[in-house]
């Protein structure tokens, strides 16, 4: 894990720490926890980690494996009642309305990309087998904020957790068509680090087809952007 500079962001982040180590060797002694692909993960800049979504060990494994501060978009009911806020924020999640159009959690995400820092979306949205669309929304933050998109796919052998990075993907374009260009680039990589057998089940119409074009402002956001488990 690259800590940040500043001893006191150090100290502030010590509950995350403290949880990404647990995860990940927990992880990997009860769950046979195997990963791939580490490396290919940029260190600094803002970034966005994109992926599959199969449960709700998704969010803490990809993110106790991720090596710098990862801010992930959570569902909005997790921050309604204590303690599951407080364990929410200091896991660096932020919270996503998925009945609205939630500008706020947009401009958030915005604002942590800008500023360099990492954020954890789920293009598909809910748990899914991997047959559900995926929203614009991954692509239409990298776009925005000029970053590039991490895919990564997580899946299960028996019991055992296995998690595979890719290579990056550069931001390309603003428009409609871009965008869901983007999408689409976004999920086939995301497919591609599946094994075989899985490919086959994600495989077919992915991405939403009619996903209006969405901006940073009320009126023409999206109509649901990516959360958590």
């Amino acid at each position: 894990m690259i800590l940040p500079p500043d001893p006191a962001r150090v100290r502030e982040l010590w509950f995350y720490l403290f949880a990404a180590f647990v995860v990940r060797n927990g992880a990997r002694l009860f769950l046979g926890l195997r990963v791939e692909g580490v490396e290919h993960i940029p260190r600094e800049g803002g970034l966005i980690i994109a992926g599959n979504h199969i449960s709700s060990f998704d969010p803490p494994i990809i993110g106790s494996l991720v090596p710098r501060e990862i801010h992930f978009m959570a569902k909005r009911e997790l921050f309604d009642k204590q303690p599951m806020r407080w364990i929410a924020e200091h896991l660096m999640a932020f919270p996503v309305d998925r009945e609205r159009n939630d500008t706020k959690a947009i401009k958030d995400a915005l604002r942590f990309l800008r500023a360099g820092l990492a954020v954890g979306i789920f293009p598909q949205g809910t748990r899914n087998a991997g047959d559900a669309q995926a929203l614009d929304g991954a692509a239409f933050l990298a776009q925005r904020a000029g970053v590039p998109l991490q895919p990564v796919a997580i899946w299960r052998e028996g019991r055992a957790f296995r998690v595979r990075f890719g290579r990056p993907l550069p931001p390309s374009g603003r428009s409609k068509a871009e965008m869901r260009a983007l999408t689409e680039t976004l999920m086939a990589h995301i497919n591609a680090l599946l094994p075989p057998h899985l490919r086959a089940q994600a495989s077919g119409e992915t991405t939403r087809s009619d996903a209006p074009a969405p901006s940073e402002t009320p009126a023409n956001g999206p109509t649901l952007m990516e959360q958590g488990a």
